[in-house]
């Protein structure tokens, strides 16, 4: 199956491939998203601007364990090769097509952004975690929400002064047994060095790879996700052979 290039290619020495690359990890090392692991993460969630909403909305495809995910550039409507991939095999009327689809499906996750803590009673702000995004399903975002609107109770947690920490709780660590939950933490005003708003796009952005470097991921995935499925089809011979030498035996 080939992956088509929509975006034209443009000529690089590898000399210039090298140091684009020197650029890219810079910028990735050690500020990507951050993910809720088992346990508390308390994170105090900053504003990212005037009349704009406390999170974004991103589009992701989780590829594996090994491969992880990645931020789709559809999340700005913008061209992916693995959204084109994906409602390309949906759209097939080939059974297998539709089966891979089905390991391509993208996923609706959120972006906060704000400073995250060493520890979930908020004594330390960890200085390597300010700033940054954070990684959130749609349940927790619900939570985020009904906090921000609970006006009589909670309200705007990004105010500089009357806003609060949030604990983003999470038990279990596969896909059948983690579930989340939010807790609210006391109100207090936020340190004026660390005052401000969060660009949460330009953060969202640092994540997304260009469309050259997910064709390559792409690529790679669908030979892995296609060998699964040429395995099984080779299993389906050998079971029906082993079947059929069953009934034999039996008619002797």
């Amino acid at each position: 199956m080939k992956v088509k290039n929509k975006k034209a290619s443009t000529s690089m020495t590898t000399r210039e491939r090298m140091m684009k690359r020197k650029e890219d990890l810079a910028k990735r090392s050690g500020k990507g998203l951050i993910f809720p692991k088992t346990g508390t993460l308390r994170v105090r969630i900053k504003n990212p601007g005037d009349d704009q909403e406390i999170g974004i909305e991103v589009i992701q495809f989780y590829l594996n364990q090994e491969m992880g995910g990645i931020v789709s550039p559809a999340t700005f409507d913008e061209p992916c090769p693995f959204m084109e991939m994906y409602e390309e095999l949906k759209a097939s009327k080939n059974s297998k097509d539709k089966a891979l689809a089905g390991k391509l499906v993208p996923k609706r996750k959120y972006v906060i952004g704000g400073d995250v803590y060493k520890d979930e009673k908020g004594k330390e702000v960890d200085p390597e975690k300010l700033n940054r995004g954070i990684l959130i399903p749609r349940g927790v975002y619900q939570d985020i929400i009904d906090l921000y609107l609970d006006e009589d109770e909670w309200g705007n947690m990004t105010d500089a002064i009357e806003g609060y920490d949030i604990k983003i709780n999470r038990s279990g660590s596969t896909m059948t047994d983690t579930s989340y939950s939010v807790t609210p933490c006391s109100k207090k005003p936020l340190p004026k060095e660390r005052n401000g708003n969060i660009d949460l796009e330009a953060i969202v952005r640092k994540e997304i790879k260009s469309y050259e470097d997910l064709e390559e991921i792409l690529s790679k995935y669908m030979v892995t996700i296609g060998d699964d499925f040429d395995e099984e089809e080779d299993d389906e011979p050998k079971k029906k052979k082993n079947k059929d030498k069953k009934k034999i035996k039996i008619r002797r």
